[in-house]
């Protein structure tokens, strides 16, 4: 029963990634997303009373999770512009990914059961790399040479597509690291190029800085141990730099001057800029407002749902998205909330850190999860600082596994065998679930 409810849960984070619902219509009123989440509870409350073991495994990301929940719903009923108490669609997104942190931190009973998770949503990208490469040879674009997402609310726009494919760039590496066969290091690999492929056709400054921060974290690894595939990778991101499209790299080459104009702080009418410098000063402006927002709610934030016409009198650039997850953390919980973003990077970051160098010597492939993890840091930290979707789901699987893998690796009283070591892609529970 328990392996049963993992493997709903599995099911759940499948379906969150790829939602095929917005491909298949004929799926909407079924709400398979609801109903995976909701058997999954079952079957695992079930098997807990069974094997009189607790439902709530307290980690630190379990813990951060329910401390994010409380705070939320004081922030629901308490915020100072939040005029409705109803639900809503940030505290409906927030509540359901704070059920599945704690249900996969329960669930994640053994160190196999993290490349199950990361397998799963390595698998679900497959839908992804699928709906970009067809994009791409199409030649569905926006806004000149810029790709469009696919039909994902996790993708659903240039920007987000890239900073998700660049996410999963060391998960698909990891992967070929691991494979015991060619054609799966070539699939593994082909994976990762592509993810880069679509990154520099989305046109995303955001992606194209993110591909920049994973080269030089991924040099010193990969390129000492697969020199040959090494080579072929940055012989292949270049050939793509090349056929991006010329309005994409033109994009590439506003990037430092878009960096001087939102460190200068300077405003100009609309009609001086072109439609990038305007984008990028909206998003300077953002920031500002909410910024200001806070400082005036530092504690408790404007509300979960902050009614946007109050906000609008003294802080009109702070109303809707604002293009950076922890000010939207901020803006919705103060200070608050943006301790807890803080502390969910420093959960991946810090457990990252300690598996890698707790099994650097006795379980290597567990290792080099905890530096894929510890990487991922920087990937989220550069990405968020653009992306206005706070709470990520990704970013809170990723956190999850971090604490769960650590907890396991840190429990470890008799070291690893060598032989264990070296078939640990092929445990009976990892092939199982």
């Amino acid at each position: 029963m328990s392996l049963w409810a993992f493997r709903f849960l599995l099911w759940y984070i499948c379906i969150m990634i790829v939602q095929p619902q917005n491909r298949f219509l004929f799926l909407y009123p079924l709400r398979i997303a609801n109903l995976s989440i909701l058997t999954a509870i079952t079957l695992h409350v079930f098997s807990c009373l069974a094997e009189k073991r607790a439902i709530i495994r307290i980690g630190p990301a379990t813990i951060t999770a329910l401390i994010l929940v409380v705070m939320a719903f004081i922030s629901q009923y308490t915020g100072p512009m939040q005029t409705s108490t109803e639900w809503n669609t940030y505290i409906d997104m927030l509540v359901k990914n704070v059920v599945m942190m704690v249900l996969l931190e329960a669930m994640l009973t053994s160190v196999e059961r993290t490349w199950a998770v990361l397998g799963s949503m390595l698998f679900a990208t497959l839908w992804w790399i699928k709906g970009g490469l067809r994009l791409a040879g199409a030649g569905m674009v926006m806004g000149g040479d810029r790709m469009f997402g696919p039909a994902v609310s996790l993708v659903v726009n240039p920007n987000l597509f890239a900073y998700m494919m660049c996410v999963f760039i060391p998960v698909y590496l990891y992967f070929y690291q691991q494979a015991k066969t060619r054609n799966l290091r070539l699939a593994f690999l082909g994976l990762a190029l592509a993810a880069v492929y679509i990154t520099l056709k989305t046109g995303s400054r955001t992606g194209f800085l993110l591909l920049i921060a994973l080269g030089f974290i991924l040099l010193p690894k990969y390129g000492r141990r697969h020199k040959a595939a090494f080579a072929v990778g940055l012989a292949a991101s270049f050939f793509f730099f090349t056929i991006a499209g010329a309005m994409n790299l033109e994009r590439f080459r506003t990037i430092p001057a878009s960096i001087r104009s939102f460190f200068s702080g300077e405003v100009k009418e609309i009609g001086e800029l072109t439609q990038d410098e305007q984008s990028a000063q909206e998003r300077r402006l953002k920031n500002r407002d909410a910024w200001a927002l806070i400082k005036k709610y530092p504690v408790f934030g404007a509300g979960i749902n902050a009614d946007e016409t109050l906000m609008a009198q003294d802080y009109p650039y702070a109303t809707g998205q604002v293009h950076c997850e922890i000010l939207m953390a901020g803006r919705q919980m103060g200070g608050i909330g943006m301790t807890l973003y803080v502390a969910l990077i420093a959960i991946l970051f810090f457990c990252g850190w300690r598996t890698e160098a707790t099994c650097q010597h006795s379980w290597p492939a567990i290792s080099d999860i905890g530096w894929m993890l510890k990487m991922q840091c920087v990937v989220f930290i550069i990405g968020g600082i653009f992306s206005p979707i706070v709470w990520h789901p990704i970013l809170l699987i990723h956190v999850t596994v971090a604490s769960a893998l650590w907890g396991h690796v840190r429990k470890m009283s008799v070291p690893v065998t060598a032989q264990f070591s070296e078939n640990v892609m092929m445990e009976p529970e990892a092939v199982s679930v």
